[in-house]
Parts: C-alpha cells; structure tokens; sequence
C-alpha cells in the first residue's frame, strides 16, 4: 500500500533512521508498515510552514526488530525529490486531502502519525509535482508469469505457514496480473506501477483489531475501559485527550460505586475519593495508553496529549463496528469482575 513516512531533516531525530536507507520506529506503528509498501517522504516543522514538504519516493523492503520495541525498515529503490513538493495545494487545502475517503473518514491527515496511509490520488499528484514520471513497461507473459509464481508463495505464505501479512502481497500482486492480462493482447498498451485499493488490507486490520480487543489481557480494568472512552467520548477522527480520558475513567468508576459494584479487584488510585485528575491522568498513561500503543492499533500524541485509534483502521469503522467492539469491551469487563 501507500504510505507516508515521517522523517526530519532540518532538526535532530531521537530516532535511528539513516536517510534512504532505513527507516527507525516504534512498536505502536508495527501494524502500519509492511514489505512491499511505497512510501513517500515527507518533512515535517510545528513552527515554518515553508519547512512542510514531499522530498522521496521509495518501497519498504525487509523489515526487522531485536526486541519487540524498535522496528527496522529497510528502504529500496529510493529517489530524492530534485524539488521539494510543498503540501499545500494552489488553491488551498493539503495534497493529502486528494482522495482521503480512499483512506480515512476525516478531510485532514494525522499529521501527528509518523505513518499514515495515502491516496492513489495524492501519490499521484505528489510525483507529478516532483517531476517524475510513473514509470511503465510493455505487458510480456514472461512478467505475467514471474507475477502468478510471486503470487502462489504469497497465497503459500498466508494458509501454509499462517503469515497474515501475505495478505497485502496477495493483493497488490492479484491487482497487477488483473491488469496485465487486461493489456497484454492489446498493442501499445502498457502496465503501470501497482495502485493501492486500500478494502482489504483495512478490514484485515479492523478483524485484527476486533480480535485483540477480545484476546487482550487484563492485570486491571483499565484497557477496555480506555477504548470504550475512545469510542464514546473521542471526537469524530477517533481521537479523545487524555483530560476527556481521565473524565471517562472518573465517572466509569464513581458509577459503580454509585451502583454498590467492585471499583477495582486490586488496590488502586480509583478506590480513593479524593484522587486528583493530574493522578488519573498518571494512571493512564503509565498503564493503558502505553500497552495500547504497543499493539500498533493505537496511537499517543505527546505534545497534544491525544489519544487515537490507527486512521486507517477509523476510517474504516462504522456504528455496527463500533456497537461490535462496545460489546467486546464491556463483555471482558464483566468477565473480568466476574472472576
């Protein structure tokens, strides 16, 4: 698929990356990323707008982690931009506003994702604006070939050894040979470079998600509640502050104690009836938000103190999937002060 791929050029970095050549980042985004994707660079500055800007195009290719925390990304096929492609559209608005609904419900990007998806559309328009042509070759039945073995391993890869990550594979492999075959009897017809239909890859990620939600383990209350106050509380583009959070919390566990129900199976701050927002908002982040972010499924903004769901995953979920995963939250809320 598409990507944008954050990286700063103009100030230091806390991260590892070496430039067109590796990409450095947390376990959060390990579900955003994959072999084969294309990325485009972008640079981003809170402070200079004229510091906002497309400068890179490549692919992903092997990626890699020693300790489940910091993942590896290694970049092939890399071309720096000879211009930099500002982000604003002429006329107002962001490139990355060109077909958004492709890959988010909101008009805006998440700016403040170091890895976010991106249109066909802005793809586009982006390497168009940087001077460069998609390149394209004629259709031969030897490359329709070499596609189909490509695509038996991957098919392999999915059922055999149980590697849900092929999925994207099968996918854009399928897309290409589609369009392949559908040029390769006509003359001066060429193959371009595989687009991204983004249908599949987004569900997969959406039942992976609902999966996590029930599998997730429980030391406190604390993950599904955090996720129902998402859900509930958070605004349109599936995200919440961490105050509106702890203002969530406040009242899930005044209500049960309201109700003469278990607060908590363990001591914790939510037992007292003095406990302080700041206090709360500790709690939060020490525990749910940092075990959440590390499923990849979710994100925390540090400098906005925002709390999101993965934009990809948003903007595929509509009021029955919400409805779904409420009731997968709450049903291990009641197993959790059943047992």
């Amino acid at each position: 698929m598409l990507v944008i791929l954050s990286q700063k050029v103009d100030s230091e970095s806390s991260y590892a990356d070496e430039l067109f050549d590796s990409y450095h980042y947390p376990a959060r985004y390990k579900n955003q990323l994959h072999k084969g994707d294309i990325f485009i660079y972008y640079q981003g500055n809170r402070y200079d707008k004229s510091q906002r800007y497309y400068f890179g195009v490549g692919s992903v290719g092997e990626i890699q982690t020693t300790d489940g925390e910091n993942y590896y990304a290694k970049l092939l096929d890399c071309q720096q931009f000879e211009r930099k492609v500002p982000i604003y559209l002429p006329d107002g608005g962001y490139i990355e506003q060109l077909g958004f609904e492709t890959v988010r419900k909101s008009l805006n990007p998440p700016w403040q994702s170091s890895i976010r998806p991106l249109s066909q559309e802005a793809y586009d328009y982006i390497l168009k604006a940087a001077g460069i042509q998609l390149s394209s070759e004629p259709v031969h039945q030897d490359s329709i070939n070499v596609l189909k073995d490509k695509l038996k391993l991957a098919v392999r890869d999915f059922y055999v050894e149980g590697n849900s990550s092929a999925i994207h594979r099968i996918e854009s492999i399928a897309s290409a040979i589609g369009r392949a075959t559908s040029t390769s009897g006509k003359e001066n017809e060429h193959i371009q470079s595989s687009r991204y239909s983004p249908t599949v890859s987004q569900v997969e990620k959406l039942s992976r998600l609902l999966d996590y939600c029930k599998t997730m383990r429980m030391s406190y209350s604390y993950k599904p509640i955090l996720i129902l106050a998402l859900l509930h509380y958070g605004d349109q583009d599936g995200c919440i502050s961490i105050e509106n959070a702890a203002v969530y919390f406040r009242e899930y566990y005044s209500n049960r104690k309201a109700q003469g129900l278990a607060i908590e199976k363990k001591q914790c701050i939510y037992l007292r009836d003095n406990v302080t927002d700041a206090q709360i908002i500790a709690n939060l982040l020490s525990n749910p938000v940092k075990v959440l972010i590390e499923s990849g499924f979710f994100f925390y903004n540090e400098d906005s103190h925002v709390f999101s769901i993965s934009p990809d995953i948003w903007s595929t979920i509509d009021g029955s999937d919400k409805a779904a995963i409420t009731r997968i939250c709450r049903q291990k809320l009641k197993d959790y002060y059943k047992d």
